[in-house]
């Protein structure tokens, strides 16, 4: 396209986004994030439409975020509307889609870029899942970024109070001792990986703690009567309404994770045979699951009455248009966080409120019945079969029988001194 002012820009941007049929409070949020790149254009003497400025106010928002200063979902509507911007700019339309981060215009050393790539690779050649890859190398580049914040150039010029330094900003952003403890397993892989390239000069990864007050929780789960709480408060009248209906029977049932039931296609789903069949997201293996009554039910009703007009292959669209797939974890946990409020269940502070809650409860309910563990593994499509051990400590009827009677051995009140 050719050059043009910013202001223009914004206005043919907005026609085209007319298409979508956007819900007034997102029109709101466009409006909201394209009048800060106006402001930001003007600090900066500029007029016309720059995608290297532009892009550097997603930049400068990613630092605040870094800091602190913003929260996550704040600059991801930053980026998300400011990229559109760019793409119209470009191709002269905008397409409906999710934006993410890209690593090259965060990363500008080229020894980060190189190091970063390494170990991306040494993953993937220890054939880590696609989910640890990707958890892991955000960990590793959020580190290599704040590096080159503090003017650092290669790993070699690290010092072990950088990494500090590191672990103090990011623990700002960690809500629990379990997602301080994912950070430092992910670290901790990092650094070992460069100590074994010999990049560093220091024993990088001994500055980590070996523990960060990580506790095996006992697992979050729902009674039986608050599954039938959490059914009836679906509105299966309206489309939505039967999409949610169906999207709490799959995880209730199948102890789906949230990543697949968002993932689930049209094809997946083998009426003939009465099954679902998937290849997971976490780890890459095929699971069969039987299509069980309840569950074929509410997701025929869905399709035939409640599914929106589209060729979209997903079997779960938007309600509103566009009507696009789902927005994977965000978007169930929307659906089961609501639920539970509809429902009244689970609304203290710190109670799980995600579809793995329900997840749970397949598992414990299963052993309740004394499933043998091998075949719950095999239903949860766990790639490890010790991570079905976990769901021990929420079988509370089990638990019980193993308690010890005291009688027969009373001590006295000396004795407990």
């Amino acid at each position: 396209m050719d050059e043009m002012t910013l202001s223009d820009l914004i206005e043919q941007a907005k026609e085209a986004i007319r298409a979508f049929q956007c819900q007034p409070a997102t029109i709101r949020r466009y409006k909201q994030v394209w009048s800060g790149l106006t402001g930001y254009f003007l600090e900066n003497h500029q007029v016309m439409f720059s995608k290297q400025l532009a892009e550097q106010y997603i930049l400068d928002a990613k630092a605040k975020l870094d800091a602190g200063s913003i929260k996550k979902r704040q600059y991801r509507n930053i980026r998300q509307k400011t990229k559109i911007l760019i793409e119209y700019y470009e191709n002269g339309q905008v397409t409906w889609k999710r934006y993410t981060d890209d690593s090259p215009l965060h990363l500008q050393q080229s020894a980060f870029i190189l190091t970063q790539k390494d170990f991306l690779n040494h993953l993937n050649q220890e054939g880590k899942s696609a989910t640890t890859i990707k958890r892991y190398g955000g960990i590793s580049k959020q580190l290599l970024e704040f590096l080159e914040r503090q003017k650092l150039k290669d790993i070699s010029e690290v010092h072990p109070q950088d990494i500090n330094y590191f672990l103090s900003e990011i623990s700002k952003r960690c809500h629990s001792p379990n997602s301080m403890a994912n950070v430092l397993v992910a670290l901790r892989s990092f650094l070992r990986f460069v100590e074994m390239k010999r990049q560093a000069t220091f024993c990088l990864s001994g500055t980590l703690p070996s523990s960060c007050g990580r506790r095996n929780a006992l697992i979050p789960t729902i009674t039986y009567e608050e599954e039938q709480k959490l059914l009836d408060a679906v509105d299966r009248q309206t489309p939505d309404g039967k999409r949610n209906y169906a999207m709490l029977l799959l995880a209730l049932r199948t102890g789906l994770r949230s990543i697949d039931i968002a993932n689930l296609k049209l094809g997946n789903i083998c009426w003939k045979s009465n099954t679902i069949e998937i290849t997971q997201e976490k780890t890459e293996t095929y699971l069969v699951l039987p299509l069980l009554p309840d569950v074929g039910n509410a997701i025929a009703d869905y399709i035939l009455n409640g599914r929106p007009d589209s060729q979209v292959p997903h079997l779960f669209l938007r309600a509103q248009a566009p009507y696009q797939r789902l927005y994977e974890h965000s978007a169930c946990y929307d659906v089961s966080r609501k639920l539970m409020k509809a429902a009244g269940i689970r609304q203290d502070k710190n109670d799980s409120k995600g579809f793995h809650c329900l997840r749970h409860s397949v598992a414990t309910r299963l052993l309740e019945k004394e499933t043998p563990l091998p075949i719950i593994s095999s239903i949860l499509g766990h790639q490890d079969k010790e991570s079905t051990k976990v769901y021990l400590s929420a079988d509370l009827v089990h638990l019980r029988a193993c308690a010890l009677d005291l009688k027969g051995i009373e001590t006295t009140d000396e004795a407990l001194l």
